[in-house]
């Protein structure tokens, strides 16, 4: 079975050296802050430890970073930028409570300033604020929540708990006398060790005789597939996906040839529609990616576990933006 260290769901390290200086005002030397990277952070082979340091002092040296160095050597968080765009995008996070994209926080702000996105990209910068903090997979949070996917996957490994209500593990961690009073943050929809839909979680890492045991509903949220052997360089094709693949070339051959029949109002709609049904089918078959990513991790499968969940971001995002271009131009239909 693969070990917990292989289903990492953490910041990236800037953010996690954002988190360790939070609210220090003596703040601390790099040796100190290397040595907390290596205990509290750092997984994976030897040679990735090894460049820790580098990557470190890297990070605290960096001309626009959030650090500064004291007249003691000390390194600590540079004070919070005064800038409009910061201000909005630090406001719609602590509305949405859960991390968001880069993308979506760029078009709350040209919704929010009617400002071009080319000019938001290039005047935004999250990195050099220290009340922002990024996770590895390039999501946005507020460094003064208090993340607890960790925490949650050691509580229902603990008590073989397979599956449970979201809102019942953050009372049960509210409680922690070391949480008390914090924002908790727990965000399972990109975390491998978890599958979730709507309040319902699963926590992977139990496994079902393990729940079963304690008398714990065993149940996938979704039915799994039949356990396959998976290889990177030729993907399985199921047959759901060549009988998708061939309506969607029927439908837009169909098209072309009403094409020259069509009005332009209902070609625009029929467009619109064919969006909306292939964001469905993205968000469909990626709530089905994490119990493929159930077996491949039975059998023990890293490379195929890491790019299962690339696709699953990609999935995601393609959906959101697909959800975007719609909003959009149904607005302006409606408009006119």
């Amino acid at each position: 079975m693969l070990q917990q260290s292989a289903w990492t769901f953490r910041y990236s390290l800037e953010g996690f050296l954002k988190r360790l200086l939070q609210g220090s005002e003596t703040g601390r030397t790099e040796s100190e802050l290397v040595q907390e990277v290596l205990s509290g952070y750092a997984a994976g082979d030897e040679k990735s430890l090894e460049s820790i340091p580098a990557r470190v002092r890297a990070a605290l040296n960096a001309a626009h970073g959030a650090f500064v160095k004291t007249e003691e050597e000390r390194h600590v968080l540079r004070a919070s930028i005064a800038d409009e765009l910061n201000d909005l995008s630090y406001r719609f996070l602590q509305e949405k409570g859960s991390p968001q994209k880069h993308g979506a926080i760029l078009r709350h702000l040209q919704d929010a300033t009617r400002r071009g996105r080319g000019e938001l990209m290039s005047r935004v910068d999250l990195d050099r604020d220290p009340r922002f903090a990024r996770l590895e997979n390039g999501e946005w949070l507020l460094t003064e929540w208090e993340l607890v996917n960790d925490a949650v996957a050691a509580l229902m490994t603990e008590f073989g708990q397979r599956r449970a209500d979201r809102t019942d593990l953050l009372g049960l961690l509210a409680e922690e006398e070391t949480l008390q009073g914090k924002t908790l943050i727990f965000y399972p929809e990109l975390d491998p060790r978890f599958a979730a839909s709507g309040e319902t979680v699963d926590c992977l890492l139990v496994e079902p005789e393990a729940a079963a045991a304690v008398g714990m509903p065993v149940e996938p949220i979704i039915e799994p597939e039949t356990i396959e052997t998976h290889t990177l360089d030729k993907p399985t094709e199921r047959k759901e996906d060549s009988q998708m693949s061939e309506t969607m070339m029927m439908d837009m051959v169909i098209t072309e040839e009403k094409m020259e029949n069509v009005s332009t109002d209902q070609l625009v709609t029929t467009v619109l529609a064919q969006l909306a049904s292939a964001s469905t089918t993205l968000t469909e078959r990626n709530q089905e990616i994490p119990n493929e990513v159930l077996n491949l991790f039975n059998l023990e499968d890293l490379q195929g576990i890491e790019k299962l969940m690339n696709q699953r971001k990609r999935l995601a995002e393609l959906a959101e933006d697909l959800q975007a271009v719609i909003a959009k131009w149904s607005a302006a239909d409606r408009a006119e």
